[in-house]
Parts: C-alpha cells; structure tokens; sequence
C-alpha cells in the first residue's frame, strides 16, 4: 500500500519490514503473493507504474484494508490528493511527519520525508471491498469528517463515501463524540 522511500525491506521502521514482522512471518503466505512497494526503487515511476499494472493484472484488490490518519488520509494521500491519483512519490505533511517520529526514536529528522503509496483511484476503482480500521480518541474528528463532510481532496478519507462497499471498524475511544448522535 505504501514505503518510505530510501528505507530498504529489512529497516525496522520500513512497511515492509512491519508486514513481514507482524503478518506474513505468521502465516502461510506464498513470496510471490506478497506484494510491497520498494522504497529504495531506482527508478520511482517505473516501480509505481509496475505495481500499478500488477494489481489490474491479479483482476484488482478483493480487500483493501488500511488505517485512518488523524487529518483524513488513507495510506499516504495526504490532504490535496485528487479522485484520480495512482501509486506515486508523496510528500510528507508536517503532522504525518510528526506523528510517526514516535517510530524513529521521536525524531522528526529521521523520518523520511517522501514515500511512495497508493492513490485515491488505485483503491477506489480497483478494490471489490475497503475495511478501516479506526483506533482511538485522537481519531474522533477524522472519522466524523469521513462520514459527515461533502467529498474533498482537502480530507481524502471523504472519497470514501464514493465507493458502494465500505467496512469501517472503530473502538469506543474512536466514536464516544458519537454517542449522543446515535
């Protein structure tokens, strides 16, 4: 779904690394199966492009199943991502830069600043089923936002209400400004 570009697959805090270590290292995955942008790809566009025709050649993606970030995004497309964007090198935000320092010792300088990851078209057109996982208190607004706020690139998760089958799965913390609404 998404790497930091210029971490390799066995740095601790590459996507990579994290899927083998809490997933694929478990189960009874075929390698070829596994499929994984490459952070430190020589050729950026080719890599997206590669990985882009990869998933129309498997027929698209029975689950697409990611997070939510705080301000809306879903993998790496960060506040400004358009309906028609593919895999591609982003840029960082501040606040995602921020937040995921507490993976890199709480050091903002040691956090990549560029990535590669899927876009809004790549998950949205390709995908028969997408699953969030919302976790959290510091989650309430962006989940609100999804589900309340008209379609816009300036909160990506919006795009979601576009696609005809959607499972968001959140705890308590995520929807306690809910409770009075429900």
């Amino acid at each position: 779904m998404d790497e930091y570009l210029g971490l390799s697959p066995d740095h601790p805090q590459s996507y990579h690394y994290f899927m083998h270590k809490h997933l694929f290292d478990h189960v009874n995955f075929r390698p070829e199966n596994i499929n994984i942008l490459n952070g430190l790809a020589e050729d950026v566009e080719a890599e997206c492009a590669q990985y882009e025709a990869k998933i129309k050649s498997y027929g698209g993606i029975q689950l697409f199943m990611g997070g939510l970030g705080p301000e809306g995004h879903i993998a790496f497309n960060e506040a400004g991502s358009t309906r028609d964007s593919i895999t591609r090198k982003v840029s960082l935000v501040q606040s995602t830069i921020a937040a995921n320092s507490r993976f890199f010792e709480n050091d903002e300088s040691k956090v990549p600043k560029f990535a590669l990851s899927v876009g809004i078209s790549t998950v949205l057109d390709n995908s028969a089923e997408v699953a969030i996982i919302v976790l959290g208190k510091n989650k309430q607004k962006a989940l609100s936002e999804t589900i309340r706020h008209p379609v816009d690139s300036a909160f990506p998760s919006t795009y979601l209400q576009t696609h005809g089958n959607v499972l968001i799965v959140a705890d308590f913390e995520a929807v306690e400004s809910f409770q009075s609404k429900l």
